[in-house]
C-alpha cells in the first residue's frame, strides 16, 4: 500500500483521467536513451511536474518548455523532478531534445496510450501537465482538451510551495543541529 492510500488518498481508476486528491496510476515508459522509467522510481524521492506534451509544436518548445528549462535549477529547489512525455517516434524525441536540451528526461509514449489515458489528446494536439507529491497524489493539473491553458512556469512554482506546505516533515529542518 502506497503512503498516500495510507492518508486515505485513491488511485485513479483506468476510466478517468487523474485529479486532484486522487494518486497517479504508475506507468513506464523508454527515456530517449533506451532507460524505460516509471512514475514509480520517483515515489518517495521528489516531487514531480509531468509534461505530457501532446502536440510539441514550435511554440510550445520555444515558450513553455524553454522557460521550463531555463528556470529547472528552481524546480530542483522545491525536491521536484520534471519528466517531459512527448507522444512521437524515439527519433523524433531525440530531435526535440537535442533542440531544447533539457536537464530533465525526456520520454517517449510512441503508442500514444498514456497520452490518452491523462487527457493529452493527442489528435487535437492537446497537452496535459500534473503536478504530484512525492507519493503521486495530483496537486494540480492542466489539462488544455479541457480548456485549461498551460500553466505559467511561476504558477508552477507556487503549487510546489504549496505541496512542500503540505509535508513539513519532507523539507529540510530549520531547527539548528548540534553537530
Amino acid at each position: 500500500m502506497l503512503q498516500a492510500e495510507v492518508g486515505s488518498a485513491k488511485i485513479t481508476n483506468e476510466h478517468s483521467y487523474p485529479q486532484r486528491g486522487r494518486l497517479m496510476r504508475d506507468f513506464t515508459l523508454l527515456s530517449t536513451d533506451g532507460k524505460a522509467m516509471s512514475l514509480y522510481d520517483y515515489r518517495g524521492r521528489a516531487n514531480l511536474v509531468v509534461v505530457f506534451a501532446g502536440d510539441v509544436g514550435r511554440s510550445m518548445r520555444t515558450d513553455f518548455l524553454a522557460e521550463l528549462v531555463s528556470r529547472y535549477t528552481e524546480i530542483r529547489k522545491h525536491d521536484a523532478e520534471v519528466l517531459l512525455v512527448a507522444a512521437c517516434s524515439r527519433e523524433q524525441a531525440a530531435e526535440i531534445q537535442h533542440e531544447i536540451k533539457p536537464p530533465f528526461p525526456v520520454l517517449v509514449d510512441e503508442d500514444m496510450q498514456i497520452h490518452q489515458s491523462v487527457g493529452a489528446l493527442v489528435q487535437t494536439g492537446a497537452s496535459a501537465i500534473y503536478l504530484t507529491d512525492r507519493f503521486l497524489e495530483v496537486f494540480a493539473a492542466w489539462r488544455t482538451s479541457e480548456g485549461n491553458n498551460i500553466p505559467s512556469i511561476p504558477e508552477i512554482l507556487s503549487w510546489l510551495d504549496f505541496v512542500s506546505s503540505q509535508c513539513p516533515e519532507c523539507t529540510q529542518s530549520e531547527w539548528p543541529t548540534d553537530e
